[in-house]
């Protein structure tokens, strides 16, 4: 699989840039305000339980987290939440195949979290799993089609790691229009992918005049 041609100024930001998209899915699963983790309602005490850990996690306190997520799983086995954090846990560890069996467990619980199948892709990114993790995004996108971290996600591989233009310009619009703050970086690289392809266009058709000549 190629890789896209992008000059040494632009292809460290956007790795940058992916970090940071990744400590912003962190906070969002801990949040979790927008997404459903459970596909039945959840116990007002498996709630309780889950702040508690959440803040665990926030603190930093890692061991006693995956203590208390582990313990509400195993309680209320229909909560996605606990499974989906345990995951992004073990991702910041960079204990990828650990997260990608979280992840899994909590999409298995919860077909319709988006959460969860964006971030199983960015397990399989990082994996070089470039087609499955092209899948999972395209899954996230399919359970909530105004998903901006998804579109900014997908982007990125398409943009970096699969060399498809079109398709990246796509879903980086995508993600600056449902995304809640404006992205000036993002803004740049639309900018970059619609030069770059006006460029290819241009040589394209150099070469079929030269043939045609």
């Amino acid at each position: 699989m190629s890789m896209p041609s992008i000059n040494n100024t632009i292809m460290p930001l956007r790795n940058i840039l992916f970090a940071l998209v990744n400590t912003v899915l962190l906070t969002a699963c801990l949040a979790t305000t927008s997404e459903k983790q459970s596909a039945a309602p959840v116990a007002p005490q498996a709630q309780a339980a889950y702040q508690r850990a959440v803040i665990a996690m926030k603190a930093g306190q890692s061991k006693r987290a995956f203590r208390l997520f582990n313990s509400i799983s195993k309680k209320y086995p229909g909560f996605a939440g606990p499974q989906l954090n345990i995951g992004l846990m073990h991702l910041r560890k960079n204990r990828l195949k650990k997260a990608e069996v979280a992840f899994k467990r909590a999409i298995h619980i919860n077909r319709d979290n988006a959460v969860g199948h964006n971030l199983l892709g960015v397990v399989y990114r990082h994996s070089g799993k470039f087609i499955e993790a092209k899948e999972a995004y395209q899954k996230a996108l399919s359970k909530n089609s105004k998903y901006a971290n998804a579109h900014l996600n997908l982007g990125i591989l398409y943009d970096l790691y699969m060399d498809d233009l079109k398709r990246a310009l796509h879903h980086y619009e995508q993600y600056q229009k449902f995304s809640k703050i404006a992205d000036t970086k993002v803004a740049k690289w639309i900018l970059d992918l619609k030069r770059r392809a006006k460029t290819a266009q241009t040589t394209s058709h150099q070469k079929q005049k030269g043939k045609r000549g």
